[in-house]
């Protein structure tokens, strides 16, 4: 179901990998390239730092990663440096999540 539901996204050009992490880190889902332990924990440290409903870019040198809340989990994006960035929030905001 959730490979379905994040398909539009990951069908887009330049997004490398997506997953959906529970708030202690678990990985519920993963598509594309497969994330470290260690990249995992930085990601929580990023979340930790930041708004509980707030959307995070990091503009990285090799592309974008993008932090996105959905409900009690968090969307993970990793996109190439080529890819249409605000098409890919748009997609991200249209997701229909399951309540």
């Amino acid at each position: 179901m959730i490979e379905t539901l994040v398909r539009p996204l990951t069908d887009l050009p330049g997004v490398v990998s997506t997953h959906l992490l529970e708030r202690d880190g678990f990985v519920v889902f993963s598509d594309g390239l497969q994330a470290g332990t260690d990249e995992i924990e930085r990601w929580q440290t990023l979340l930790a730092t930041s708004a509980a409903d707030a959307t995070t870019t990091l503009v990285m040198e090799d592309g974008y990663l993008i932090l996105s809340p959905v409900s009690s989990r968090t969307l993970v994006v990793k996109c190439e440096r080529s890819c249409n960035l605000g098409l890919v929030r748009r997609t991200i905001n249209g997701l229909q999540w399951p309540a």
